[in-house]
């Protein structure tokens, strides 16, 4: 008898627990409950079956979207910039130097590290030097011509599909050249490897002559962690957007589109990963002027089809065509 009252407790606890499994299943929509119709029309009664609703799941065909990093060029007026702001902007303060401003380089072979002055590659502009001024980086007119283009070209291609950083959003902000380099990567947190696929630096001209170019990467820069081909794809990429700047605006191609005269640009000897420098027209020649100020969302759009061709083309992880 005893035996029995176990047999049965057991029974009873082992088909309470199934049909809790079961409320808790279902509750999810894991489990659903359908009518089971008898294949006796006579019969009125109906049974109720438990069916799964999980179905195989085919691999999600996930194409990665390249983060492009778009900087325009120079910002606010060294002059109207406090102490505190240089330094939030990534500005330095050199005792020797006797004012603000930013090491050229990293150490050889390293990245993250300025070179102040000595171990690294020497590579300078002539008549310069290893420490750059901030006051070198003041320009009027340029700032503003600079940001909207880089605006128009964030909307067109975000709405390609792109992620989009920007370095400054308004002409409040002047970010020294190695703060910029920050947004490569993730949250500008630069002791994780960089994100970001393309650094676009968008500058206009000025000094005497008409039409846009890009500058070329040229010689040895030795920063830790670039490919082998980082000179190869800053020109490819370079001469792409600046070809379909010419293409799509009524800009002409200065010096056939490519200036070779100044590879030891901060930027070049810094950044981590690919990098295009664009100087889109004259801003102090009339007929550029005017270009810039009534073409802009035609600049701005050539700039992201020309970034858009380049990684559709050269990027091994991209936006499809579809």
């Amino acid at each position: 008898m005893k035996k029995s009252r176990i047999i049965l407790c057991t029974i009873f606890t082992t088909c309470l627990f199934l049909f809790l499994i079961g409320i808790i299943l279902y509750s999810f929509g894991l489990l659903k409950i359908i009518p089971h119709h008898s294949t006796d029309s006579s019969s009125a009664s109906s049974a109720v079956a438990f069916t799964s609703t999980t179905e195989p799941v085919s691999p999600a065909k996930h194409l990665k979207t390249p983060i492009i990093v778009l900087d325009p060029g120079h910002g606010k007026s060294s002059a109207q910039m406090t102490s505190e702001e240089r330094k939030a902007a990534g500005w330095l303060y050199s005792p020797p130097k006797k004012g603000w401003g930013e090491w050229r380089h990293w150490k050889s072979h390293t990245i993250w590290q300025d070179c102040e002055g000595h171990d690294c590659i020497q590579r300078v502009p002539t008549g310069g030097s290893c420490w750059y001024k901030i006051e070198d980086g003041d320009r009027d007119t340029e700032p503003q011509i600079n940001l909207r283009h880089a605006l128009i070209a964030k909307d067109a291609l975000e709405e390609m599909g792109y992620t989009v950083r920007m370095t400054r959003t308004n002409n409040d902000e002047n970010p020294s050249m190695t703060k910029r380099l920050t947004y490569c990567y993730p949250e500008q947190d630069t002791t994780k490897p960089p994100d970001a696929a393309l650094f676009i630096c968008l500058h206009a001209n000025a000094g005497g002559g008409q039409g846009s170019y890009y500058i070329q990467l040229s010689g040895q820069y030795d920063q830790a962690g670039i490919p082998p081909d980082y000179i190869q794809k800053g020109n490819q990429l370079g001469q792409i957007i600046n070809q379909q700047i010419v293409d799509d605006t009524s800009l002409l191609a200065n010096l056939d589109g490519v200036y070779t005269g100044y590879p030891e640009l901060i930027l070049f000897c810094k950044s981590p990963i690919p990098i295009a420098y664009l100087e889109i027209g004259f801003f102090d020649h009339p007929d550029d002027c005017k270009i810039l100020q009534s073409e802009s969302t035609e600049i701005g759009n050539a700039i992201a089809k020309g970034i858009d061709k380049y990684c559709k083309n050269y990027l091994s992880t991209g936006l499809s065509d579809e």
